[in-house]
């Protein structure tokens, strides 16, 4: 804490020094007393160090802390795919405003970045960037996050796009398996009625999938970004269904390798080796909506409609951590239809009898 009561009631502050990359007292800084009466006198002499510490640092560049921020380990987060991904959203940013010190970057600057809407997508980045040149092991270069609470939506997603009909999604596995051979179209069939994600599809090994107990182990999946494997999106294993169309799909495969779905040179899949091929299977099937609508989406909303599973049981499926609350989001979209068919089927087999209208003027 950089604020703190002592056992005798007075207050002492610390401030980072990047020059010695310690937490110092404040009267090593601006001299005086260590100690002060009241938290906010000690709040002030905070404020006071850290404007007189900063001006040894205020000459930092976005370009210089964007440079440190992506190389530093200190600043690494635990997956290289998510290094990746930050350092790509924020290249152009600290290109365009590289000389500007980073201090500096204030509200101005991020409208004129923003302006338009199609940068909106490097938001999360340049706030993960910026809240970590406002922390002490940044030495405190800013003091406020200017990408911080801007309020603006990343977009609906998913959330209001409708995922096929069970026949197209047949439709498209047929079509994979005339134009591109059986590995594709299992694929996209173990994908539909599993709800496993791509990236973890493309890693599945053999040795994961046990016919006896009818369970898919989900111990990986393959990073097109880092282009390395990892471990699934929530950090740990886990297990999938062997459903009955799945289990049709692998045991249908000849096992060319480790990998369940190998590509013609006995690799595994990637996006790149699927992108191809699922453009012409989408053209044949007439279908115009996205790989993912037409397999984990459509997975979760025939959990939720066809099977009338709850959302809880449809997140363990699909390997959620929420206890429901994305599936209920996002993937269990209840077909108006079928939702109004249960009610009257729910209301004729009910006791409920309707009220005997006496009309006017009748005996």
């Amino acid at each position: 804490m950089s604020v703190q009561q002592l056992p005798s009631g007075r207050w002492r502050a610390q401030v980072y020094d990047p020059a010695t990359g310690k937490n110092v007292s404040v009267s090593k800084v601006l001299g005086g007393p260590g100690t002060f009466k009241t938290k906010t006198e000690a709040k002030t002499a905070r404020s006071d160090a850290r404007k007189r510490l900063g001006a040894a640092t205020s000459d930092v560049t976005v370009a210089d802390f964007r440079t440190r921020w992506t190389t530093d380990p200190l600043f690494a987060r635990p997956k290289q795919s998510t290094n990746i991904h930050n350092a790509e959203r924020t290249s152009a940013f600290a290109d365009k405003y590289s000389s500007i010190a980073i201090a500096q970057v204030g509200d101005a600057v991020v409208s004129e970045w923003l302006a338009g809407g199609a940068r909106n997508g490097t938001i999360p980045s340049l706030r993960a960037m910026f809240n970590d040149a406002a922390s002490a092991k940044a030495g405190r270069l800013v003091d406020h996050n200017p990408f911080a609470d801007l309020g603006i939506s990343r977009g609906p997603g998913n959330r209001h796009k409708t995922p096929p009909p069970e026949a197209i999604v047949w439709a498209l596995v047929k079509h994979a398996r005339d134009l591109s051979g059986p590995y594709l179209a299992a694929w996209l069939q173990v994908a539909a009625f599993t709800g496993m994600r791509p990236g973890e599809l493309d890693a599945l090994r053999w040795s994961d999938v046990d016919f006896d107990a009818g369970l898919i182990r989900v111990a990986e999946q393959w990073s097109a970004t880092s282009k390395t494997f990892t471990t699934p999106k929530n950090g740990r294993a886990r297990h999938a269904l062997l459903t009955p169309p799945a289990r049709e799909a692998l045991l249908a495969l000849p096992r060319a390798g480790d990998f369940c779905f190998a590509t013609l040179r006995g690799g595994h899949f990637t996006p790149s080796a699927r992108a191809y091929h699922w453009k012409a299977i989408r053209a044949a099937a007439g279908y115009p909506g996205t790989l993912y609508l037409a397999t984990r989406h459509f997975a979760g909303a025939y959990m939720t409609n066809a099977l009338e599973l709850p959302s809880e049981d449809v997140a363990i499926a699909l390997g959620h951590t929420d206890g429901g609350a994305l599936v209920r989001k996002l993937y269990g979209h209840r077909d108006t239809a079928l939702a109004l068919g249960r009610v009257r089927t729910a209301y004729e087999s009910s006791s409920v009898k309707p009220l005997r209208v006496v009309r006017a003027g009748s005996a």
